[in-house]
């Protein structure tokens, strides 16, 4: 049996996500398949990198893994594979940083039912590491509407600041 994280940390609010500010430069709803999943990552990637947010190849690998986290969550933990039930994700950007909002049809999740990747119990597992990567690789991360939608945000960083993997952002 897997160990859970057995915590809150408030992470997971019941109210409906805040707009995040800024421009909005990506919007797609999409049938909670992976094939949808797919084109839609790749889609939300060429808008980030054509409106600057991120900064080279590197980065784009970086926060490819991720954003893929964060759809492949809503899709088969949100939706369940539901191809009925649709996955909305919205990117925004202003000067100070860029965010982008996943918002499922699920039932939402409680924090301290997550696995506790640190567990050493868990180690071996294929998944549940999700949350904790998206929380280590952004700046904000909170889950709204009782946790089908999530809202992560990245400051933009120049010179010698770190992101998240200790590279340039």
């Amino acid at each position: 049996m897997r160990k859970k994280l057995g915590r809150s940390t408030n992470l997971v609010r019941p109210q409906a996500p805040p707009l995040p500010a800024g421009n909005l430069i990506f919007e797609r709803t999409f049938a909670a398949t992976s094939e949808a999943k797919i084109e839609t990552l790749e889609a939300l990637l060429a808008a980030l990198l054509s409106a600057g947010a991120l900064s080279g190849e590197s980065a784009e690998l970086r926060f490819r893994l991720c954003l893929d986290e964060a759809l492949v969550n809503a899709v088969m933990h949100g939706n369940r594979y539901d191809a009925a039930k649709s996955v909305r994700v919205r990117a925004f950007i202003d000067p100070k940083s860029w965010s982008v909002l996943v918002e499922d049809e699920g039932a939402g999740f409680r924090e301290e039912d997550l696995p506790d990747p640190q567990a050493a119990e868990n180690l071996l597992e294929e998944s549940g590491r999700g949350v904790h990567l998206i929380r280590s690789m952004m700046d904000e991360v909170s889950y709204w509407s009782g946790g089908a939608a999530l809202l992560m945000v990245k400051f933009h960083r120049r010179g010698t600041e770190k992101n998240g993997l200790n590279q340039p952002s």
